[in-house]
Order: C-alpha cells, then structure tokens, then sequence
C-alpha cells in the first residue's frame, strides 16, 4: 500500500468531498468541512503560519484505525466512528 499524501485532505465543496491541499484548507477553504481521506473523521487543521511552514492535519476525536496517526494505529485501517459522509 503506498504511503499517503500527507498534505492533503478533504474538503466539502458545493456538496462534494473533494480532495484539496492543506495549504488551500487553511487559505481558500477554511470555513469549509473537512474530513480525513483515509478514515473520513473530522480533522483540524495545524502547523506553521509562515510561508514554507509545513501543515498537518490532526483528527478531531483520535481512533486507532486510521494510518495518518501512526502514535496511535493500532494496524488495521477502519472507519472513524464519527465519520463525515
């Protein structure tokens, strides 16, 4: 399984869940959903507000089953179980 994209999430936009980069999450898609790509729960947004600074997304409510949080994977990729549809 290749490794993901760690600067990106999703994003709803007019309806649809839209992958989108952390940098047009936090700019020109801030006041919209956005979700994990791998286990669709709630995330927030963080890291450097400078330019070049590198971004992360962290998830709202932790859960062992998504390979983004590698400190709690527990390895064995499942939904979250306050999954944004």
């Amino acid at each position: 399984m290749p490794a993901p994209d760690l600067q990106t999430c999703e994003a709803k936009i007019d309806g649809d869940w839209r992958p989108i980069s952390l940098a047009d999450a936090k700019g020109v898609y801030a006041m919209a959903p956005k979700r994990c790509p791998d286990c669709h729960g709630p995330v927030m947004l963080g890291g450097m507000l400078t330019a070049g600074g590198r971004r992360f997304l962290m998830h709202r409510i932790a859960h062992t089953g998504c390979p983004r949080d590698p400190k709690r994977y527990a390895g064995t990729p499942s939904p979250h179980p306050q999954a944004l549809a």
